[in-house]
């Protein structure tokens, strides 16, 4: 489904260049969730941005169903980018727009018939449990409801992939797990693949399939989940479940 080979990203700060990414090899299954973890610094929320090249890599190669990203050109690369959705830690609702409109947005900039745009919406709502929201503004919304809109939102345009950058980091633990029920719920119900940053150990095991633990802009290990929560044998097993959960 997507696959990352050989990814390479660096920045120039004032101290001289900085290496985010590090030939970094990352395969992630149709359908999965799939997570990256790690320190702040790692790595982990620029390789998320490089999946549909908000931020593009120097080296390697960007796959999407064998499609290299990297080869197309910028109408064709705003086409593919249609089929990925993406959802913050802060939101980035319009607040002068009402529930509706916010998730109507991406429909109208996707030049979907207006006629079809009020169903979308709905239905997308719907997943999210906000129906009852669709006049309000994001004024009157609290920080998990807003978050819902946002998840609305990236989905209503029916990608296959919904990318999630931190999107748990200012929430509280009870919303924190909603959250990711919702996600979750989008998962299984719409099939779509999930990539999901976070620097929090308990979010990563509720929700992720298999999860890439990464430093110094690599990935040090792929760790199934499933597996681990049995056996913790792997090399990262005392890292990744010591008591608190969080890294």
């Amino acid at each position: 489904m997507i696959e990352l080979t050989n990814i390479s990203k660096t920045f120039k700060t004032a101290e001289g260049e900085l290496t985010a990414l590090n030939d970094v090899t990352v395969h992630i299954r149709p359908k999965e969730i799939f997570g990256f973890i790690g320190f702040s610094g790692a790595g982990k929320s620029t390789l998320l941005r490089c999946i549909n090249l908000l931020e593009r890599p120097e080296s390697g190669k960007v796959l999407i169903e064998g499609h290299d990203l990297l080869a197309l050109s910028k109408k064709q690369l705003r086409i593919s980018r249609q089929h990925i959705g993406m959802i913050f830690q802060q939101y980035n609702l319009l607040n002068n727009a009402t529930v509706f409109e916010n998730v109507c947005f991406t429909l109208e900039i996707m030049g979907v018939p207006k006629a079809k745009r009020r169903d979308i919406v709905m239905k997308s709502l719907e997943i999210v449990d906000l129906v009852n929201k669709a006049d309000d503004y994001p004024a009157k919304l609290s920080g998990g409801q807003k978050q819902r809109v946002a998840i609305s939102r990236a989905i209503a345009s029916q990608p296959k992939i919904l990318l999630c950058d931190e999107p748990t980091s200012a929430l509280d633990p009870q919303t924190t797990k909603n959250i990711l029920d919702y996600l979750k719920k989008v998962n299984d119900e719409l099939g779509i693949t999930i990539v999901f940053v976070t620097h929090e150990m308990e979010a990563a095991r509720k929700l992720c399939d298999r999860v890439a633990v990464m430093e110094n802009g690599r990935v040090l290990e792929v760790v199934d989940m499933a597996e681990e929560k049995h056996h913790a044998s792997t090399s990262l097993g005392e890292f990744l479940f010591t008591d608190g959960g969080g890294i």
